[in-house]
């Protein structure tokens, strides 16, 4: 006989089950982790100190009751924090969702510094404007600032239901991380699309309200791994009022800017900085409409934090 039906947003019971020989991590709990087989249980187990750092997406192997090692980590979303240490969010990441709304607005150039450390993995980068019944007109003016990267904004609305499939067809055979500032709803986006998925999260994903500064508070405290039923997966991450990407040496710049890069390509000088050398192409492009001047003020933004950190 079926045992009593799970409410939506019910908690997954853990696996009393040995672990299994090999695993992903579903999520990072302190000096506990929680692994996922293969079979969609999760198993909780205490981490050692030989198991290193471990955040979730990355893949281990165990001997049954304890983790052994750690697989080649593919694919880690890193950001800096601000002490300037390096943070890693998720492993075996193949698509990042920015995730903006109409409240909060975006901090100055956070899409831009969620670009550079995306095109750096690499990983497919996509736009999505939530709560866009309280701003139709925030996803065009997405298209209008992103649109010459091939980037194009997707509508959705967990309160109206909009997007909603567009949103699940798009993320099908990979995973997705969704990542921005607190209070865009990410979260609400994941429990609504493991809903839509025919089953509910493995944790009730709780949401908050925008406090009286329009700003969302934190909710998700640590990055999880949803697993989709026909493959591929949904991450949650924690909000974040500013991002810092990976920025070890002026490579990472260039390759997070491929518009500019692709530009300076025809500078009159090899090592411009386009600022106020001659012939630079990427101030004449700017001049000319092909190149919006956010994305190189972006770009000598993240250029001096480079050079101040050397």
């Amino acid at each position: 006989m079926n045992g009593p039906a799970r409410k939506p947003g019910a908690a997954e019971p853990l696996s009393a089950a040995p672990l299994p020989d090999r695993a992903r991590v579903a999520a990072r709990l302190n000096q506990r982790a929680d692994l996922l087989d293969d079979h969609g249980h999760l198993h909780r187990v205490q981490l050692q100190r030989r198991t290193g750092d471990l955040v979730c997406g990355d893949r281990v192997e165990t001997d049954g009751r304890r983790i052994l090692r750690r697989e080649p980590r593919r694919n880690a979303l890193v950001r800096r924090d601000g002490f300037g240490r390096r943070k890693t969010i998720a492993a075996g990441v193949d698509r990042v969702w920015i995730v903006v709304a109409a409240r909060p607005a975006p901090s100055r150039f956070l899409i831009d510094r969620f670009l550079v450390a995306i095109h750096n993995l690499p990983a497919e980068p996509r736009l999505l404007f939530n709560k866009c019944e309280l701003d139709p007109e925030g996803p065009h003016r997405l298209d209008r600032q992103y649109g010459h990267l091939g980037l194009q904004a997707l509508p959705v609305s967990v309160h109206e239901g909009i997007g909603l499939d567009a949103l699940a067809e798009a993320a099908a055979g990979g995973s997705n991380i969704l990542v921005g500032q607190s209070g865009t709803g990410k979260s609400s986006l994941i429990d609504a699309l493991l809903r839509r998925d025919g089953h509910a999260p493995e944790r009730a994903l709780e949401t908050a309200s925008l406090g009286h500064s329009g700003e969302g508070r934190h909710t998700t405290t640590a990055a999880r791994w949803y697993p989709l039923s026909g493959g591929g997966a949904w991450i949650d991450s924690p909000g974040v009022r500013d991002f810092t990407p990976e920025l070890d040496d002026p490579e990472n710049l260039i390759r997070g800017f491929p518009d500019i890069a692709r530009y300076a390509d025809a500078c009159r000088f090899r090592d411009c900085h386009h600022a106020a050398e001659p012939g630079c192409a990427v101030r004449e492009a700017v001049a000319a409409g092909e190149l919006p001047q956010e994305r190189l003020l972006a770009w000598e933004e993240l250029g001096r934090e480079i050079e101040s950190a050397r």
